[in-house]
């Protein structure tokens, strides 16, 4: 991927990692801040980037399983970039919390065995079920990485059993899991909803606490894989099943977001048309996104993982401590917070990810 870098794709990943640190830094946490509501929601759609990471994630994984040569290979590499940062920044957030944090307010940060989890890319709830030990994850932000994980595996099966129909299959078993979730209340007639139109039961499912959750975010994976085809240049004219599955993954992402995003779906839908335009104009029309071909952008983009894992815990208990000495201006501590985090970043990937990664591909 570093040979034949889609530099673009970094831009998209520092949109993405900027909506995510606005979003914790003054919506999730609003209550922790000494600016509190300062913000007035502006940022409360952040979370959004979280999708659009998956997004990018489809188009990634697709090509890099073409530029690899078994599951095995995948694998190593996934797990020889993913697991560097994570060490490393697991210690540091539990080092931070425990020393600065002593009003116990992240207290799963204070807690040796929530290491487990994420160091293991699995879910904490999986390891409550084989131990009978209660198990969180270490850091909050960690729970989108057991999603990225799950898609791995579905994904690169698919691809090593049949990389010629890699494309078609993808979208019918994605369909598939998309569609399981709905079993309950759509076929086995469970009218389980609550008062904003979505599904009560699931509704508490969709995020850390369900094991195998990739049922509630693969459609927004799927998007990306066809982007990807297009991309490379394929036409929906030339078989006409594909044009079916791609029409019907839609429909399930937008189905979703109708379901489960229910009060909210009137920005969940257009951000999704944002996110699907930003990769046309990347496949149709580069030259209109010129104003994203900016190195600091790109270079925050390839770093974006390590800000992802270190900013949320760390960076609003820092606010919280320290905010206030700021007084009137405490509502640019998030500024100083993201400048401080993605400094932390560049210094991990150029003197510390970089350097470890060589020596594991060289074993």
């Amino acid at each position: 991927m570093e040979k034949h870098r889609i530099k673009l794709l970094d831009s998209f990943r520092f949109i993405a990692i900027l909506c995510v640190l606005l979003y914790h830094f003054t919506d999730t946490w609003a209550r922790l801040l000494p600016y509190g509501n300062f913000y007035r929601h502006i940022f409360s759609f952040g979370y959004i980037g979280v999708y659009f990471f998956f997004m990018i994630s489809g188009f990634v994984i697709s090509y890099t399983l073409e530029n690899t040569q078994s599951m095995w290979a995948f694998s190593r590499n996934r797990l020889v970039r993913l697991w560097p940062p994570m060490i490393l920044c697991s210690l540091v957030t539990f080092g931070i919390i425990r020393l600065l944090d002593d009003q116990h307010l992240f207290r799963n940060a204070h807690e040796v065995k929530n290491f487990l989890p994420g160091l293991t890319f699995t879910n904490p709830t999986l390891w409550t079920q084989l131990t009978g030990v209660n198990f969180h994850w270490l850091n909050g932000s960690y729970w989108s990485l057991w999603v990225e994980i799950q898609f791995y595996i579905i994904a690169s099966a698919t691809y090593f059993l049949s990389r010629k129909h890699f494309f078609r299959n993808m979208l019918l078993i994605g369909i598939v899991i998309a569609l399981i979730k709905y079993i309950p209340v759509d076929l086995l007639n469970h009218h389980i909803i609550n008062s904003a139109g979505g599904v009560s039961f699931l509704e508490g499912w969709r995020h850390e606490n369900e094991i195998f959750n990739i049922t509630f975010f693969i459609t927004w994976f799927l998007p990306g894989v066809v982007f990807y085809q297009l991309y490379k240049g394929f036409r929906f004219r030339r078989d006409m099943s594909i044009s079916i599955c791609t029409f019907a993954a839609v429909f399930c992402l937008l189905r979703d977001i109708r379901v489960f995003f229910a009060t909210s779906a009137n920005v969940m839908i257009p951000a999704c048309l944002l996110m699907f335009g930003l990769f046309l104009l990347l496949i149709c029309r580069r030259n209109y996104l010129s104003f994203l071909d900016n190195a600091l952008f790109e270079r925050i983009g390839i770093i974006s993982y390590t800000i992802y894992l270190i900013h949320e815990e760390i960076g609003v208990l820092l606010i919280n401590k320290y905010g206030h000495y700021l007084g009137s201006w405490s509502p640019l501590a998030p500024l100083i917070i993201i400048l401080a985090v993605i400094g932390f970043a560049e210094l991990s990937y150029r003197f510390y990810e970089r350097k470890l990664s060589r020596m594991l591909k060289k074993n």
